[in-house]
């Protein structure tokens, strides 16, 4: 009997493999090399007496090699082997990533070699991705004692050490990912949730707690505990997108306001990815949340700034809007002072005087009511059914005169008393005057100087085109036209907010704004329902 074999000689490697099989599943799910090694250093003692077994690795995250384990070595005889490793045969391995086998060594470097009397030794390389990342070493006092099943039966556990070493690589790497998720999210403020609709559990990270400044204790873990946060304005629209969501088998996104503990209102953005059965059932959602607040306190503010931006270019149009009608109003003044004055006063003109000034009062007050509707914030307003006409009237009383003084002509199709749209008036008369103003602004310098408005209901939608006279938007341009801060116009005349601003309030009404690029001029088109979605 071979003398380094207790249960037996084996005559291949194949009887060997059926006595470890059990084992070897174990080893490939070790969660560090230590228990891999462990692993294996229990199948070696197992079937075998081997006077002194070593196991060498480079560290995936340290990149260096260490002595895991070491069979009848002190603790300092193993920092010491560790430390000399390269310069032995575990370094030859590694460096040629080949096995070493000696039956006849007595050439002792060592102390703890001396001290074991090791004469024969096997060493083989553990290749991982064509580099050795480390080797399996035993060794035997006797000599003579290792054979070709030997070699192969080692070689066989490097080849499993590799399988794992690459499993507790990616263990590795998973676990730094994941930290570096979790950093990510933490820098970004994002709140984790996770929805088992089958179950009814509802899970928040820590910073979602934070994110609604509440308690664990205040939340059940189920989703009326998260309804009961909603602002009470939002529940409705909130259940809607849910259904919307399901019901077309969509991922969710959504924004909306909720109320803390504390009574503070804040908004909240959501996006999560749904996982539905084949048969199109809700079965999860995983998502995020964060604070928007400050973020659409801004833009408000931002879109204020840009309104208050148009008035001032439309100051000098509506300055004459208000003038004109004055000057009539002093006119039949006049008038009327001078009728009076007469000794037998004509009744019925002073009557058509005084007429005429209550109609050219009734024009100014006009005129002021839409100054003052246009420069309050509307972005909260309810939707309301809007007569179309008037809506374009209202708006067009802000720039007609602008318009006629640089000798811009300004064509509005006919809109029939009976079009309706249900809208926030303000923010959407903002957008069509942001959008006249921009036109006003590209064909005051040209040759040819006209504004088109057209209005025409297609299919539920309103479309409002707004054509000029310019020669188109280029075609790497009409991609950033509606970003933020993107501006055309020439330093000091455009904040760059306008479009940007109008997108957004076009995108709130479920609408659409884009460029009409089959057009040979500058068109821009708005699209919007007839009718909000309820």
């Amino acid at each position: 009997m071979n003398p380094i074999q207790k249960t037996g000689a084996f005559d291949s490697i194949s009887g060997a493999l059926r006595q470890i099989q059990p084992l070897l599943a174990k080893i490939t799910q070790a969660a560090s090399l230590k228990e891999m090694a462990e692993g294996i250093y229990h199948i070696l003692q197992r079937d075998f007496d081997f006077k002194s077994t070593g196991f060498y690795f480079i560290n995936p995250t340290s990149k260096k090699l260490e002595l895991l384990m070491a069979q009848g070595l002190t603790e300092e005889e193993m920092i010491e082997a560790q430390s000399t490793a390269m310069e032995r045969h575990p370094g030859w391995v590694i460096t040629h990533k080949k096995t070493f086998l000696s039956n006849d060594e007595k050439n002792e470097s060592m102390d703890f070699q001396k001290r074991l009397k090791l004469v024969s030794r096997l060493y083989c390389p553990v290749i991982y991705k064509d580099e050795c990342i480390g080797t399996i070493g035993v060794a035997s006092t006797e000599p003579n004692v290792f054979n070709e099943n030997h070699v192969a039966f080692i070689e066989f556990l490097c080849q499993i050490a590799a399988v794992t070493y690459e499993n507790i690589t990616n263990l590795i790497e998973l676990e730094r990912n994941k930290e570096r998720t979790d950093q990510a999210i933490e820098a970004m403020k994002f709140g984790i949730w996770d929805w088992d609709m089958e179950k009814g559990d509802l899970y928040w990270d820590d910073y979602m707690y934070t994110l609604y400044e509440s308690k664990r204790s205040d939340f059940s873990g189920y989703f009326d505990a998260f309804q009961k946060t909603l602002h009470p304005d939002d529940e409705t629209k909130i259940s809607q997108i849910l259904n919307e969501t399901f019901t077309n088998k969509l991922d969710f996104n959504a924004e909306f306001r909720i109320v803390t503990p504390a009574g503070k209102v804040k908004r909240i953005a959501a996006s999560a990815k749904c996982f539905y059965s084949s048969a199109g059932k809700i079965l999860r959602m995983v998502g995020a949340n964060w604070d928007v607040t400050e973020e659409r306190e801004k833009e408000l503010q931002l879109m204020h700034a840009s309104k208050m931006s148009s008035l001032g270019e439309m100051s000098a149009g509506i300055a004459h809007e208000i003038n004109n009608p004055l000057a009539i109003i002093q006119g039949k003044s006049y008038q009327i002072r001078k009728c009076a004055g007469n000794e037998s006063p004509d009744r019925e003109q002073m009557i058509k005087l005084t007429d005429d000034i209550d109609r050219t009062v009734q024009r100014i007050s006009k005129i002021v009511k839409g100054l003052r509707n246009f420069s309050r914030d509307g972005e909260r307003d309810p939707f309301e059914k809007k007569q179309m006409k008037t809506l374009i009237d209202e708006t067009l009383s802000f720039c007609l005169s602008r318009f006629n003084n640089y000798g811009i002509k300004l064509e509005v199709s006919p809109v029939p008393d009976s079009l309706t749209i249900e809208c926030r008036p303000t923010p959407i008369s903002q957008v069509i005057l942001n959008i006249l103003n921009n036109a006003f602004d590209a064909v005051e310098n040209l040759d040819q100087k006209w504004v088109r408005l057209a209005i025409e209901e297609v299919q539920g939608y309103i479309e409002i085109r707004i054509t000029d006279s310019g020669h188109g938007i280029p075609v790497a341009i009409r991609r950033k036209i509606l970003e933020p801060f993107f501006t055309t116009k020439e330093v000091g005349k455009g904040t760059g907010l306008g479009l940007s601003i109008s997108h957004g309030i076009i995108l709130a009404h479920n609408g659409s704004l884009e460029i009409d690029a089959s057009c040979p001029n500058t068109c821009f088109k708005i699209r919007l329902p007839k009718f909000q979605a309820v």
